[in-house]
This record gives structure tokens, C-alpha cells and sequence, in this order.
């Protein structure tokens, strides 16, 4: 599913190279970015983005609909499955993938700014070889802070590009507030980062591809 021109670097950088905060924020300072409101102190960030043939209103409803698409099985599912997680995790079980978890069953619509900004998140201790998961609401989200435990929060957002076309970044930050287990997210992290980038990109193309269709129609 081709995409018009090229990806920007990722930045997948421990959070604290950006003084503690993420530095990737996509809101203006009339109207932050709820990926700050919901992950203001991440400990990793993962982002990606690129320029969609598209505008603004079909990437957004693209990513709407995203959200009842079987993406997870046409698309997350099968990237997991043939690219396989690190042989380091596989050997004690399965660790889902980013994608797996927050646009599967796991994942929490957080909110949205209407035509630029989607947020889904999910919290639990989801690097163990049998994850544990806790039901969040959007402000119970942000006040998690259970121990041994984490968030991953996942934005999608839109704007603008040159002519009619348009900027989609997706956005991922894991959250840890327990010193405990920060040894431990930082192994997976590390291990599934080349995984995660992968499922971010083809979520990037999923959903470019179905914003030309909606531009088509």
C-alpha cells in the first residue's frame, strides 16, 4: 500500500533524551496535544510519520474507521506472525505487540480532537510472558500509577501538508511510574522496538491506502 514521498526518521529514543518529555507533541499552545494530557512523562516513544495523497478529512475518517476495521487480525496479527517478536521473548511466551494491544480488545478509545487527533491506550503489565491487565477509563488512565505496572498510549494525528495532500504521524509512548519496573519495560522496549516500528509503518500505509479510497468515492 503505497504512500506519496518518504517516511520521517523515527524517534523511538528513551523519553529522557527530550528532558523528560516526549518531545513530538502535535497539538498548539491553544490546544495541547492530548497524547501530552494522557502521556506527559513517557519513558519511551516510538513515532513515526508520513506524508499521506490525501486530505486532512479523508486521513481522519480513515482513521476512524480504523478503529471497527479488523485491522488487528488483517493487518497487526499477520505482521506478528510472520515477522515473529525477538526469539528472546518468543522462548518464554508470547508478548503481544504494540499494535496487538492497543487496537485489540485491550485498548481504551482516550479521546480525540475532532479531525486532527485520536488517542487509544491500554495499561497493565504487559511484558510479562502472561500479561496482566487493568480496565481504565480516560482519567483513571492518567492517574494510573499501580505498581509493577505501566500505560501505552497510541495517537493518531493529522494535518495539513503541501496542496491537497497531508501529514499522518502515529505516535506511541510507554509510561512507567513504578522504579521497580523500569529494569523490565526497558528489556522489552528494547526487544520489541524493531517489531513495533514495523507494525507502526503498516498502519501508517493502512491507513493512507483507505484515505485514497475515501478521496476516490
Amino acid at each position: 500500500m503505497p504512500i506519496t514521498g518518504a517516511r520521517s526518521p523515527s524517534a523511538d529514543l528513551p523519553a529522557e533524551r527530550f528532558g523528560g518529555t516526549a518531545g513530538t507533541g502535535h497539538g498548539s499552545a491553544a490546544e495541547p496535544s492530548l497524547l501530552d494530557v494522557f502521556a506527559p512523562r513517557p519513558a519511551f516513544v516510538l513515532a513515526e510519520t508520513s506524508p499521506v495523497d490525501a486530505p486532512a478529512a479523508a486521513v481522519y475518517r480513515a482513521i476512524g474507521e480504523l478503529r471497527s476495521a479488523d485491522v488487528p487480525s488483517r493487518v497487526v496479527r499477520t505482521l506478528v506472525r510472520v515477522r515473529g517478536l525477538p526469539e528472546t521473548l518468543r522462548r518464554h511466551g508470547h508478548a503481544p505487540d504494540l499494535g496487538e494491544i492497543v487496537l485489540g480488545e485491550r485498548g481504551t478509545f482516550l479521546g480525540e480532537r475532532p479531525g486532527h487527533e485520536m488517542v487509544l491506550g491500554a495499561a497493565g503489565r504487559f511484558w510479562t510472558p502472561v500479561p496482566e491487565w487493568y480496565e481504565v477509563t480516560p482519567e483513571s488512565f492518567r492517574e494510573f500509577d499501580h505498581a509493577r505496572s505501566g500505560t501505552i498510549a497510541m495517537a493518531f494525528s493529522v494535518e495539513p501538508g503541501t496542496g491537497t495532500g497531508s501529514r499522518l504521524t502515529v505516535e506511541t509512548r510507554i509510561t512507567v511510574t513504578d522504579p521497580s519496573a523500569r529494569h523490565a519495560i526497558s528489556l522489552y522496549w528494547h526487544a520489541i522496538r524493531p517489531a513495533a516500528r514495523f507494525t507502526t509503518r503498516a498502519l501508517l500505509d493502512t491507513i493512507a491506502a483507505h484515505a485514497a479510497t475515501l478521496t476516490d468515492s
